[in-house]
């Protein structure tokens, strides 16, 4: 039951992967450079979690949107039981960016951190090999998992969903002791649920007796047209027994009219 959904969601990530490491593949499976906004570590005390660094552009108006996604996808994943996680969200260095930090730390959802880059500082964009909406998956152990780009990183597509609940019981790099008591039944079970988006509780129970098979169903549907189709034809033939007695009289009148006219005709040639 579980299977094929598993499946499919193992050769989309596949997929994900190629797509998005042609210009970073040798970045996969290892720590990033360190980086710092200020004096603080953004992901200094994500060890033990998965971490997910968001990089949105404060003056981007559908980046803003993402930032406001975020939430609802937050809250997705925890109502799943998928809490150990850090969001980060890291703004433009530009200065169109800059002045509107404040906007893009209003629309961040509550709890997740939008951290402002310093003018002067090395751009954090750079050190991670990234471009506006992209989305940076890291292990329990800190290494990078996935680099979803644009337009695999819109949140409205489960790229970005699947990449995280992989990241988070899978251990794809390996030899990473956080892992040790994830089962892959739970990972099974999260993708259902998230691939349907309909808990059990959701799902309507079947009823046997009620229950149909698709050559019942037919079988049925072709008595039930049959029964129409006879008590039209007889509605049909008691209409047409009304009409006859008229449709007789018109026929009647219609020969009775069309002798006047020959006779009316013969008169005038012999005139």
């Amino acid at each position: 039951m579980m299977r094929g959904p598993c499946l499919f969601i193992t050769s989309l990530l596949g997929l994900l992967v190629v797509a998005s490491s042609a210009r970073n593949e040798t970045s996969f499976c290892k720590r990033p450079p360190s980086w710092r906004i200020g004096d603080e570590e953004p992901m200094g005390g994500a060890m033990g979690q998965v971490a997910v660094v968001a990089l949105l552009q404060a003056s981007c108006s559908f980046c803003l949107v993402q930032a406001a996604n975020m939430g609802p996808l937050r809250d997705k994943l925890s109502a799943r039981g998928l809490t150990n996680i850090s969001y980060i969200i890291v703004n433009d260095q530009s200065l169109v960016s800059k002045l509107m930090y404040p906007e893009l730390k209003r629309r961040a959802p509550a709890g997740i951190p939008v951290y402002d880059q310093l003018p002067n500082q090395e751009d954090v964009w750079e050190i991670l090999d990234g471009n506006k909406d992209d989305f940076l998956i890291y292990d329990r152990c800190g290494r990078l998992t996935f680099h979803i780009r644009l337009p695999f990183s819109y949140l409205f597509y489960p790229y970005v969903e699947a990449a995280i609940i992989s990241t988070y019981f899978e251990d794809y790099c390996q030899n990473c002791s956080f892992y040790s008591n994830i089962t892959k039944n739970k990972l099974n079970e999260t993708f259902v649920n998230s691939m349907t988006d309909v808990t059990p509780e959701q799902r309507p129970e079947k009823d046997d007796q009620q229950e149909n098979k698709p050559g019942d169903r037919h079988h049925h549907h072709r008595e039930g047209r049959e029964e129409e189709e006879e008590e039209e034809n007889n509605n049909n033939q008691q209409a047409k027994a009304q009409e006859a007695p008229d449709q007789s009289a018109t026929t009647k009148n219609a020969i009775n009219h069309s002798k006047k006219r020959e006779n009316i005709s013969k008169t005038s040639k012999s005139d």
